[in-house]
């Protein structure tokens, strides 16, 4: 057994360090060359399809609507970005792993305690070396996968500075508010060692909601910019649709995603008086009048059906089953390697232990999660449809969304790593409604 175990963590090792570059040329190797931008899909297809009465035969033809080449391209790029959560998660385990395996966790603790004998400074004092040590081994991964490999397909507008600065704003915050968060989580698991995971579970929940509700006015103006969309068409008809839904809303917010990038989205975010309405500055000028109807009324759908909180209500449970599981697991390793140094639970050094445990977690517990999303999404999907009436604008919107998913993925990719339903399943079902609403749909 204690053979099987290394030659494990050997294999998790070597397949986290070998394989980024190997996948990655792979991953890429359909796409020969970097993507020209192209139109999504044939607008005089696209057309044609609108005039087809059967659900089944309209949805074959807007799929048609988007060339050969472009659908070898986005599933090149869908293909690659399922291969890399997969080495993400492997690198990120080993470099937990070499953290406890080679004692630099524990080194970091006994530096932290070097510097200051108050508790809450040691731990703020170990993240930081933990925070950026890790940043820096992982920032080659990084920088392929959100820069050079989004630039190839292009994907990403921003120049190489520009994502860098982001990158710099980013570690920033994070140093400040991990710290924070760190030293009040190692207080908790000081306080109550028998305890903690329903604290652990409380206090994760309770960041769960404060992240939503201080992240649309506090996070997110730190990276974009947010300005009231000026056209006052748009502006109208989407404060309309809010208010005849309960959204208390006066205002509608464009958001400058156009220097990264040029997708699509829209969102309304935020609770306990945060709420905001967005849009994209690319869909105001990407999209159509009823395709905009569409994706505000999808988005709408979301904070109607109350899916904050409903979300949130999903993720306590699994948070609580993921406590549950740390706590058996953690006494479990301490156990089986007691030369790793942690002295306990409460002891900061375990820090590379908790996060690869809760990490598998979330791993495992993804596809789940996913089908969950899924199923929310298509509730929105329905909603938007009825608020907008609007379903080849729904049709054409989803083909501008598959430039950056696979539109028809083998069943079991989009079971396992879709968190929305796949562009196919979205136009079909666009065209069951305008079946079902034969002369009621605009």
């Amino acid at each position: 057994m204690r053979t099987a175990g290394v030659a494990a963590l050997v294999a998790v090792i070597a397949i986290a360090v070998c394989a980024p570059a190997g996948v990655a040329r792979a991953a890429d190797a359909e796409a020969t060359a970097p993507a020209a931008k192209a139109a999504p899909f044939d607008p005089g297809k696209a057309a044609a399809a609108a005039q087809i009465a059967d659900p089944e035969a309209a949805t074959r033809a807007y799929l048609d609507s988007v060339s050969p080449e472009r659908r070898a391209q986005t599933k090149a790029y869908a293909a690659g970005h399922y291969v890399f959560q997969i080495i993400d998660f492997a690198f990120s385990g080993a470099v937990m792993i070499l953290f406890l395996a080679l004692g630099i966790s524990v080194r970091f603790r006994n530096l932290a305690r070097r510097v200051t004998r108050i508790r809450a400074l040691q731990t703020a004092v170990y993240w930081l070396q933990f925070y950026l040590a890790s940043t820096v081994i992982g920032f080659p991964l990084a920088l392929y996968t959100e820069y050079f490999r989004e630039k190839h397909y292009g994907l990403l507008t921003q120049d190489l500075g520009g994502f860098l600065a982001d990158q710099g704003k980013a570690i920033l915050i994070g140093c400040i508010v991990g710290a924070v968060l760190i030293s009040l989580l190692y207080g908790i698991l000081r306080r109550a060692p028998r305890l903690w995971w329903v604290w652990l579970s409380g206090f994760a929940i309770a960041l769960v909601v404060l992240t939503v509700a201080v992240t649309p006015v506090v996070i997110q103006p730190l990276f974009n910019k947010f300005t009231p969309v000026e056209n006052p068409e748009v502006r109208n008809s989407v404060l309309t649709m809010a208010h005849d839904h309960g959204i208390p809303a006066d205002e509608v917010y464009q958001m400058d995603a156009s220097r990264r990038t040029d997708r699509v989205s829209a969102y309304v975010a935020g609770m306990l008086g945060s709420m905001r309405i967005v849009m994209f500055d690319t869909t105001l000028k990407r999209c159509t009048p009823p395709e905009i109807q569409m994706i505000m009324g999808h988005e709408m759908g979301h904070y109607v059906m109350n899916h904050v909180w409903r979300t949130i209500g999903f993720l306590a449970v699994l948070v609580v089953l993921a406590a549950l599981f740390v706590r058996w697991a953690f006494a479990r390793v301490l156990r089986r390697w007691p030369k790793l140094g942690i002295e306990g639970i409460a002891d900061v050094a375990g820090l590379p232990l908790l996060s690869l445990l809760f990490s598998l977690v979330i791993f495992v517990a993804a596809p789940i999660f996913n089908s969950y999303s899924r199923y929310e999404e298509a509730q929105a999907d329905d909603f938007g449809l009825d608020a907008s009436r609007q379903p080849d604008a729904a049709a054409t919107t989803f083909l501008k969304l598959g430039e950056y998913r696979d539109l028809e993925p083998a069943p079991i990719i989009e079971a396992i790593f879709f968190d929305h339903p796949s562009g196919k399943n979205r136009i079909r079902n666009a065209m069951d409604w305008k079946h079902a609403h034969a002369g009621g749909a605009r």
